[in-house]
């Protein structure tokens, strides 16, 4: 609700432009207020973005991984190979959805029979530059299954920033904006009721807020940073 202190200013410049202390202190305010709602995109974008490159970044490994596993295991029933047999009877869904943990371990049996048998499988549409492909894909993933706990990180220390920039926009608002406008009152009194009106606003929100217990840090840094407008 910042936004509202920011437009009800914004609007009347020339009642207050002629106030130099005033005109600081909304300047100081904008800054803030920017810095504000950049820190809140970053904050909703940290994992989104982290989880849909990883999710993309799966699916293609997993599908390449899955058709090299088919090869083997047409190349294993070919050669009565049982043991090979055995070792692909690898379903999509193990590589799609299963445990970070596991598709990896299942990457690298694939990859470790394919490596052993590239020579042999030509006729099956693997190659040695197919298994090449592969290992780059499956050593990229393994990197993007660390990402999102590096982003919780990131957003949490996010949060931190936010709840302490939103202190100090409060802080520049009590005792410096708020003061201020009281010199304005008498010459422009639209402008003093606007002010204030929007000011409540803010004021309400912020006890409604304050009024709820902390909750706990989901994993996902939350802040309160939407009860402000940004």
């Amino acid at each position: 609700m910042y936004k509202a202190v920011k437009t009800v200013v914004a609007n009347n410049n020339a009642a207050w432009s002629g106030l130099p202390a005033f005109a600081n202190a909304y300047t100081a305010f904008n800054e803030k207020l920017s810095l504000l709602e950049q820190l809140s995109n970053s904050q909703t974008f940290a994992l989104i973005g982290v989880r849909s490159v990883k999710e993309a970044k799966r699916k293609i490994t997993a599908e390449k991984a899955y058709a090299i596993s088919s090869s083997l295991a047409a190349y294993a029933v070919l050669t009565n190979n049982v043991e090979l047999i055995d070792l692909m009877k690898i379903r999509r869904w193990d590589l799609l959805r299963g445990a970070s943990v596991r598709m990896l371990q299942l990457l690298d049996l694939i990859l470790s029979k394919a490596n052993a048998l590239v020579g042999d499988l030509d006729d099956f549409g693997v190659d040695q530059a197919v298994v090449d492909e592969l290992q780059t894909l499956r050593d990229e993933l393994e990197v993007s299954f660390t990402a999102p706990r590096n982003a919780i990180i990131e957003r949490k220390v996010l949060t931190t920033q936010i709840k302490n920039l939103i202190r100090e926009i409060d802080l520049l608002l009590k005792h410096q904006l708020d003061k201020l406008i009281v010199v304005l009152q008498e010459e422009h009194a639209d402008l003093f009721i606007t002010y204030q009106n929007a000011r409540i606003i803010i004021d309400l929100r912020a006890k409604r807020g304050s009024s709820e217990p902390d909750a706990e840090d989901s994993g996902e840094g939350e802040s309160n940073s939407g009860d402000y407008g940004v």
